[in-house]
């Protein structure tokens, strides 16, 4: 990368701090995936995921990025262009501490023959160096911490409803810095500028689930905070930007089913056609401490709507834990180059896996069930095996359960447990629910 790879360093280092990630080394597809969402939203400009790794150094291409891409990633980060980077960063770097004058260019004059010339020369440049240092150091005053300073940071969810709002008390004091964030999540989309010297900031979360949300100051990560936004119930809602349309109960309690029509779908959305539009079920609160790496979940489910109304008719069932989650696709077998799938650790593409057996037909009720016990992830569909992975890390406690639909769709029956008990089953069906601490007689 040249003359550029620098600069292509430091910029990977300040975006890494942006999105408070985890290390970059751990990052799969679904990641740069995400990232490239995210460049494209504040930039326009679409990098793809080939691009991204190139810059992370994940596949060796020795030729510098294009123009266009390094414009994208200054964008990224709020400079107007790639040179205007470039320049900030020269400009951080002139910023060293007296040490480093001292060795770099006091020592070396020292070493020159004194004449009565080199000693006034020597003397204007010290005092050229102390003063430029001074001077950064008065401007920089803000980003200095307080010694022993302890960042605070709590959450406390004010209601039971969604939308929801949640009061975060906080401290940043200590930092004297004017660029202090609360960041609600993973997303650094969803990161709000507070005071520098506030105390309190109310949030409104429109999603519910288990968040970590972030205190950031100057860029960094200081504190994380974990946020629970539970529902009463299953809550139905069509996903919208920024605010979702929230379901009634009447509309989503159907006479033999939980879920949508197709003419209701189409009433509140406002579009005949459902192409990239989402209801989304969320039933998200304590699951009896079930574990996220020894768990099993099934459910009977369809996508209801009419070819002319969605082109894939896409499903996806999500588990929410405390650390991470699972998402597992389902579409008209035309479309399984459009899923993806993840697996609480790498995302799993159609594009680039085979993942036909995700394609199903929507006529009839599918029966999908997965699990995770001995650090396997096994996926079944109308009781065929037809996805096996290893997995390392659990995905934390058990905290939700998400069933989306593109359009309309049903959910017949729902069951959540592990090889000794089942935590949560119900049947729609019958409307009969069971709840059991005991072992069951019939376990998942």
């Amino acid at each position: 990368m040249g003359t550029e790879k620098p600069y292509i360093v430091t910029w990977r280092e300040l975006a890494e701090q942006m999105l408070g990630w985890d290390n970059s080394s751990n990052w799969g597809d679904y990641d740069f995936e995400k990232l490239s969402e995210l460049i494209f939203e504040k930039t326009n400009t679409r990098l793809s995921v080939s691009t991204l790794k190139r810059i992370w150094g994940k596949v060796k291409y020795d030729s510098t990025p294009t123009i266009i891409t390094l414009n994208s990633l200054a964008l990224f980060l709020g400079f107007a262009d790639w040179r205007q980077f470039k320049r900030h960063t020269d400009d951080a770097r002139i910023l060293e501490p007296a040490a480093k004058i001292e060795k770099e260019v006091v020592a070396p004059l020292k070493k020159v023959r004194k004449n009565k010339f080199q000693t006034v020369a020597l003397s204007v440049i010290m005092a050229v160096g102390v003063l430029y240092l001074l001077l950064s150091l008065v401007a920089n005053k803000k980003s200095i911490p307080d010694r022993n300073f302890t960042p605070q940071f709590t959450a406390r969810v004010v209601s039971d409803k969604m939308p929801n709002s949640v009061v975060f008390n906080y401290d940043a004091s200590g930092y004297h810095s004017d660029s202090v964030y609360i960041q609600q999540s993973w997303d650094p989309r969803r990161r709000e500028q507070v005071s520098g010297s506030g105390k309190q900031h109310t949030s409104i979360y429109y999603l519910p689930g288990y968040f970590d949300a972030k205190l950031v100051v100057d860029g960094q990560i200081k504190k994380e905070q974990p946020v629970f936004i539970k529902t009463a119930g299953w809550l139905g809602l069509i996903d919208k930007s920024p605010v979702p349309s929230y379901l009634n109960s009447d509309s989503i309690h159907m006479p033999n089913a939980l879920g949508i029509t197709g003419q209701t779908f189409a009433r509140i959305n406002g579009l005949p056609v459902f192409n990239d539009s989402w209801a989304l079920f969320y039933n998200v609160r304590e699951f009896g401490g079930l574990a996220g790496d020894n768990f099993s979940f099934e459910a009977t489910v369809r996508n209801t709507s009419t070819r002319e109304q969605s082109s894939c008719r896409k499903m996806l069932i999500s588990i929410i834990g405390s650390g991470n989650g699972l998402s597992v696709p389902l579409a008209d077998k035309g479309c399984i180059a459009a899923l993806s799938l993840y697996n609480g650790e790498k995302d799993i593409s159609g594009k680039d896996a085979d993942l036909s057996a995700f394609g199903c037909d929507f006529s009839n009720f599918q029966h999908i069930a997965f699990s995770v016990k001995d650090h396997k992830f096994m996926v079944y569909l109308n009781g065929k095996i037809i996805f096996a992975d290893a997995v390392r890390r659990s995905i934390g406690k058990i905290r939700g359960i998400m069933i989306g639909f593109e359009g309309a769709g049903e959910i017949k029956n729902v069951k959540l447990g592990d090889d000794k008990h089942v935590v949560y089953q119900e049947d729609f069906s019958s409307k009969q629910l069971l709840t059991a601490t005991a072992a069951a007689s019939n376990p998942l």
